[in-house]
């Protein structure tokens, strides 16, 4: 493996466990075996690399949200769908657990998350308006947007959420959770059908933990 990449994928994995906050440069070289400079070499200091780490996690969320279309049409289907974009923030967690400190302190990057959110927020909303439209759910425009909200806070704030509460919950039963609670949302909204979509959420939700 190339250094420059050994670097961003030690980097990843540090940060991720330990906190982005705390490290320095110099950890992250001591970490790998090399010397400052060589890191300083590939990199211009952490700044550098938490850039092209948050690049990488950009251009793989839009690939995610942009190869819905807003179409899943079967629970597996959605549920697939948002594992993977669960999967995808889990992977780059660190962006997450410290956001309003991290983009605080990189502006052009609290752009950036914007635009993700954005991008989130009008993925959640197709969804909504396929679901509407082929009957599932019968939802007023006041509450679809208030229903959008939620899950888009369900889909950001859930890394916070776990840290706080200390569930420690293994990375798979963690967004397997997620997914359901996100899922569930949806509920109130498909009358006498409700119940029945509950019940296969709750037995794929079991199933999927067990595996």
């Amino acid at each position: 493996m190339k250094t420059r990449d050994r670097i961003l994928r030690t980097a990843l994995a540090l940060f991720n466990e330990e906190g982005e906050a705390e490290q320095t440069a110099v950890d992250l070289a001591n970490v790998l075996e090399i010397s400052p400079g060589n890191l300083y070499y590939h990199f211009k200091g952490k700044d550098a690399i938490i850039h092209v780490l948050f690049e990488n996690f950009e251009t793989e969320m839009r690939m995610i949200l942009g190869g819905s279309d807003g179409v899943v049409s079967t629970l597996e289907d959605q549920w697939v769908f948002i594992y993977i974009l669960l999967e995808e923030i889990y992977d780059f967690r660190f962006f997450y657990r410290d956001l309003g400190v991290l983009l605080d302190r990189y502006p052009d990057l609290a752009v950036r998350f914007r635009g993700l959110l954005a991008e989130k927020r009008r993925t959640i909303e197709a969804l909504l308006e396929h679901l509407s439209g082929r009957g599932l759910i019968r939802i007023d425009p006041v509450l679809s947007g208030l229903l959008t909200d939620q899950i888009l806070s369900t889909l950001t704030f859930w890394l916070s959420l776990d840290q706080i509460e200390g569930a420690d919950l293994p990375p798979g039963d963690l967004i397997h959770r997620t997914v359901f609670q996100a899922m569930a949302t949806i509920i109130p909204y498909m009358g006498d059908e409700g119940a029945d979509m509950l019940g296969r959420m709750l037995a794929h939700y079991e199933q999927a933990i067990a595996d």
